[in-house]
């Protein structure tokens, strides 16, 4: 029998809104004092462009529904849709050299730019809230699927026994697929995973959640989640450029584990990670969580290039941007995993040579058994085919495949093949299942509108 208990009530759209808020004050300070200065002046370390944007069907939806690439992907869509009515409304004409009358500080093409900006970024946050919430929780279900376990999510606070057992016995509307949950996540606060042992998927492995750590990860997938989405915002930028709605997200995500370690006793995530690591033998309390999370944050080169971007949106710029670079190589960024052996940080980077990519990292265990991990692909685009590439090299290989055709303008056909292990640390958090061993085989087609 697996019951996963926790508490989530801390992770309501009420308290991420908060610290939005406090982050957005603080932004403010160096706002006031910089947008002046920067009303005429350009950077050649930033580029505007309009991104890549797709609204797509994945086979993973619906052939595999415990994917966390194909729901991190339909989050980045769901970003993305904030770029539409800021668009219609206020579209800045980005090739234009034309000026119009000054509007304080501002000319008519500067005020259609802040207006955009301002727009989307709004948009971005009322869909963003959600959404992580929402894959927070699927984090914890995609862990529990993984060894038989079908997850189901709700809304409310299970701050006591009272609680739990009231979601137990059905009292409480559940939702058994992401996307039902994230749409009612739209208008609710408040949430939790729940397994109920009659509720299988396939005969439980009950041996990996009681002697290999497993259940470490269960705890551990909610933050792991948030954390993979700013990993996914960063591919996305790195690809095909992105926008100023993707900061709040992208903080959030760093600052996920810091901002989770205040809570209510055994039902919270940081609470019941700790019991587990120090159940395990090894020295990491919510001090080592917290700071490792704002590690990831002050030392990823994204952090500051949001901070910069946002600070160009109110001086007139355009809102749409690519990571920098030096002569072709991305500047670091780097994320904060909790794992089965301990603490890691991800250190990620690429370089451009022409049409090609090549992304790589190395992440490492500092705190727990140490263990290191690289990776490393290829990325080509041609005219109407995009091929990618990634392998990961730890106690096992692991590698993904992805092949996508431009059928027209507007519709884009990809599929691909990955390998995961769960001996890996990239494996153990993203595997979809172990019911077939250690390895698991996933194929997927999409079908993309691309606008």
């Amino acid at each position: 029998m697996f019951k996963e208990r926790r508490k989530t009530a801390v992770t309501s759209k009420m308290e991420n809104l908060k610290n939005t808020i406090i982050r957005i004050r603080i932004f403010s300070i160096s706002i006031l004092i910089i947008a002046y200065l920067m009303l005429n002046t350009e950077s050649i370390l930033a580029q505007s462009l309009t991104s890549q944007r797709t609204l797509s069907f994945d086979s993973r939806y619906i052939i595999q529904g415990y994917s966390n690439k194909a729901v991190g992907q339909f989050g980045i869509e769901m970003l993305n849709l904030a770029t539409v009515p800021a668009d219609l409304i206020v579209r800045p004409d980005i090739n234009s050299t034309t000026r119009g009358k000054k509007f304080l500080f501002y000319d008519s093409h500067q005020l259609r730019n802040v207006a955009n900006g301002l727009l989307l970024f709004a948009g971005s946050i009322f869909l963003s809230n959600s959404f992580t919430f929402a894959y927070h929780e699927y984090g914890h279900g995609t862990r529990v699927a993984a060894v038989g376990f079908k997850p189901f999510y709700g809304h409310g606070v299970i701050a006591t026994d009272a609680d739990l057992n009231a979601a137990l016995s059905g009292s409480v509307k559940t939702y058994d697929d992401f996307l039902s949950f994230y749409l009612s996540s739209l208008f609710n606060i408040g949430g939790f995973t729940i397994a109920f042992p009659e509720n299988t998927l396939f005969t439980p492995l009950t041996d990996e959640v009681n002697n290999n750590g497993w259940y470490g990860l269960v705890q551990t997938g909610g933050l792991n989640n948030e954390m993979l989405f700013s990993e996914f915002i960063e591919d996305e930028l790195y690809r095909n450029g992105g926008h100023i709605g993707f900061l709040i997200p992208y903080i959030n995500g760093k600052l996920a584990a810091r901002n989770y370690e205040s809570g209510l006793g055994v039902f919270n995530d940081v609470t019941n990670i700790v019991n587990y690591y120090q159940g395990r033998g090894y020295n990491i309390d919510n001090d080592k969580i917290g700071n490792g999370s704002k590690v990831s944050l002050f030392t990823s080169a994204l952090s500051y290039q949001f901070v910069y971007q946002f600070v160009r949106m109110f001086s007139g710029k355009s809102s749409r941007f690519h990571p920098w670079e030096f002569r072709g190589l991305e500047l670091p960024n780097t994320l904060f995993y909790m794992n089965r052996d301990g603490l890691s940080y991800k250190i990620r980077s690429g370089y451009r040579f022409g049409e090609w990519r090549f992304p790589f990292a190395v992440e490492h265990v500092f705190e727990g058994e140490k263990r290191t991990e690289v990776g490393f692909g290829a990325e080509k685009q041609f005219d109407k085919l995009t091929t990618a590439f990634e392998a990961i090299i730890g106690k096992r290989l692991e590698f993904a495949m992805d092949v996508s055709y431009r059928q027209s303008k507007w519709l884009m056909i990809s599929g691909g093949y990955a390998l995961y292990d769960e001996r890996n640390l990239h494996g153990e958090r993203l595997i979809p299942s172990l019911e077939h061993g250690s390895v698991y085989h996933d194929f997927y087609l999409r079908a993309s509108l691309t606008y």
